[in-house]
């Protein structure tokens, strides 16, 4: 997972889009369908971004960012959300999240988001 974009969303079609998506970037895309999977797999090596669902099945995304917190675990964070507001956005921001794409989303602002948290000319 070393330096690799891990995306997680409990919607296979939202995970394969972004896998596809971010494939054709010079990195290596990796999906997870829930942040359990996600953890289970993290010694394998911190990645570079985390794309995550906030409001996934089992435990959320917010509760996956305060695990990796304790852990001292910094990745920079992508959050998905299907409903944004103040208060996701408030907590989102104390837990690091770089930025909300709100679905649907358009896959060109998702690309382009990616490419300047990487620093991946455009």
């Amino acid at each position: 997972m070393e330096g690799a974009v891990c995306i997680i969303d409990g919607d296979g079609g939202v995970r394969e889009s972004l896998r596809t998506l971010i494939g054709t970037l010079p990195v290596k895309a990796l999906t997870f369908s829930s942040a359990e999977e996600f953890l289970a797999h993290l010694d394998a090596g911190i990645p570079a971004l985390l794309i995550t669902e906030l409001a996934l099945p089992g435990m959320s995304g917010f509760k996956l960012l305060e695990v990796l917190d304790s852990r001292s675990i910094h990745i920079p964070v992508l959050g998905l959300t299907s409903e944004r507001d103040v208060e996701e956005e408030a907590v989102a921001s104390r837990l690091g999240v770089v930025d909300l794409l709100e679905k649907p989303f358009l896959y060109w602002a998702a690309i382009q988001r990616v490419q300047e948290i990487l620093g991946l000319p455009s």
